[in-house]
C-alpha cells in the first residue's frame, strides 16, 4: 500500500516548518522524518531520516546489500577527481593513462540521512519501498 497524493501533500506540509515530525512504516521498518537545524552557525533546516529510531554512521559508506537500511537514505555520487583537475592531469599524464586509471575515472557513493525538503524525502520512500503507510500519532510505539 502506497500513500495517496493527499497524504503526501499533508506530510510534506507537516515537514515544511521547523521541528516538524512524521512517522512512517516502510517495508516493516519505522521511518522517522524530523526537521532539524542543519548548521549551528546559520538558520537552515533539513529533514533527517531515522530508521527504527536510530541512525548508524556505517550506513553512509555501505556497499549494496551490506545494510538494508541504506535504501531509505539519500544517494550521493561524487567523482574522485573534479573535471578541472582531471583536465590538468590529462595534460600532465596523458589522456589514455587518466582514462584507464580506476581512481581518476571512478566515483564514490555516499548515502546521507538529510533531505532538502519533505516532498523529496517522501517521494523517495514511495519509490524505493513496496509498502508505505502513515503511523498515526495516537498509536503507541510499542504496538509497532
Amino acid at each position: 500500500m502506497k500513500l495517496t497524493k493527499e497524504q503526501k501533500e499533508k506530510l510534506a506540509k507537516e515537514l515544511s516548518h521547523p521541528w516538524g515530525h512524521v512517522k512512517l512504516m516502510c517495508d516493516g521498518y519505522r521511518i522517522d522524518l524530523q526537521v532539524q537545524r542543519f548548521k549551528a552557525t546559520s538558520i537552515s533546516y533539513r529533514i533527517v531520516t531515522y530508521v527504527n529510531g536510530t541512525f548508524n554512521p556505517a550506513w553512509i559508506t555501505t556497499e549494496e546489500g551490506e545494510y538494508p537500511e541504506f535504501k531509505f537514505l539519500r544517494r550521493l555520487v561524487r567523482p574522485n577527481v573534479s573535471p578541472t583537475k582531471k583536465a590538468i592531469l590529462e595534460k600532465k599524464l596523458g589522456k589514455r593513462y587518466v582514462k584507464n586509471d580506476p581512481y581518476f575515472s571512478g566515483s564514490t557513493t555516499f548515502y546521507l540521512p538529510d533531505w532538502g525538503n519533505g516532498k523529496t524525502a517522501i517521494n523517495h520512500l514511495c519509490k524505493v519501498c513496496d509498502s508505505v503507510s502513515l503511523i498515526e500519532k495516537t498509536e503507541p510505539l510499542e504496538a509497532i
